[in-house]
């Protein structure tokens, strides 16, 4: 059973509050949520009876008075497993209610179709974890509507597929379905570079490239989960920013020019992915910006080349922009990040 069952959509409110904030203060939720204290006090009561928030150690007062109680979500709480599929992989984690990853899984095989896909996905989710989790959340490369349908996954030879409704029949669990870069830029949101923002952008550079948008504390999916698809984005030379910055067309370059050309077409590409952070800056003002896929790590000692194309768009502060190439276990806990956010809305 969910903890929010039968709750009303303020306590919902602030359990999801006290999730992306804690620990934190019954004074500063009151603020953040426009609560009244009574009322706050209210609406905590059947959390902290459930078990899902807990209070913390006392804090002391700046002033006098008495010591702070500040509420926190117990994480062991619940647990959700989080999948991201590639050609030829599937990369797994379960992580705890604050998207902490306590176990990892690759598994490899044949998912040419999204039947022995689903199959395999169902026997490593058994193999991954001895707990019952409260949902898994699945992301790959496409789009994807509301309904958790996948739009013609062309890299994996699928079809068109209601692949959420697969996955919950399979595994025996709710599930929620998600483009790849939107699950990870969630998670960023919530629990990593973008913790505390209320507008965030994430540029995915790889065998693709992508934008995830967070506007006003919401995740921007755009009509069937393709809003950030900016392969086709121009740049200031005319040419197409998936034509210089994804990674198939950069060893291709690198492997024609040799090691006396490397430097050149790096700070090329890094200034593509300057010129192309800049034009998100222009469309959505975000806060903060984080470049990252595996791509991401050709661009380390070319971030000078990087700022000069930003600087064609937009000014953005040097702590505001985080360069950092994660693996797919980090894109596979974004997945999680989605099927927490489901639990708890």
């Amino acid at each position: 059973m969910n903890d929010l069952d039968g709750l009303d959509p303020t306590s919902r409110r602030v359990a999801l509050a006290v999730l992306r904030q804690g620990p934190v203060s019954r004074a500063a939720l009151c603020g953040m949520l426009g609560l009244s204290a009574p009322s706050l006090t209210r609406l905590t009561k059947p959390l902290l009876a459930s078990g899902l928030l807990r209070q913390g150690d006392p804090v002391a007062p700046t002033t006098t008075g008495r010591p702070a109680l500040p509420l926190d979500v117990a994480a062991e709480r619940a647990h959700f497993v989080g999948a991201k599929f590639i050609p030829g992989e599937l990369h797994l984690v379960l992580t705890d209610l604050k998207g902490r990853v306590l176990e990892r899984r690759t598994a490899r095989g044949d998912y040419s179709s999204p039947e022995a896909a689903v199959r395999e996905l169902a026997t490593e989710v058994r193999r991954l974890t001895a707990t019952d989790p409260a949902g898994i959340g699945v992301s790959l490369g496409a789009s994807v509507t509301d309904a958790g349908e996948v739009q013609g996954v062309w890299f994996m030879g699928w079809p068109s597929v209601a692949l959420q409704e697969m996955v919950t029949l399979a595994c025996g669990l709710p599930c929620v379905v998600e483009n790849d870069v939107n699950a990870f830029t969630l998670a960023e949101h919530w629990f990593g570079f973008g913790r505390g923002s209320r507008d965030f952008a994430v540029l995915t550079i790889g065998a693709g490239v992508g934008l995830g948008l967070v506007c006003g504390d919401e995740l921007v999916r755009g009509h069937e989960g393709r809003a950030g698809m900016i392969g086709a984005l121009t740049l200031a030379d005319g040419r197409r920013v998936h034509e210089v910055v994804e990674t198939r067309h950069i060893k291709a370059r690198l492997s024609e020019a040799g090691d006396d050309g490397r430097d050149a077409i790096l700070d090329d590409v890094a200034q593509a992915v300057g010129q192309t952070v800049g034009q998100a800056c222009l469309v959505s003002a975000p806060e903060r910006v984080l470049v990252s896929g595996e791509g991401a790590a050709l661009l380390v000692g070319h971030e000078e080349a990087l700022r000069d194309g930003l600087a064609r768009y937009a000014d953005l502060t040097a702590d505001a922009l985080r360069i950092e190439a994660l693996g797919f276990d980090e894109w596979a806990r974004g997945s999680a990040a989605m099927a927490i956010r489901a639990h708890l809305t």
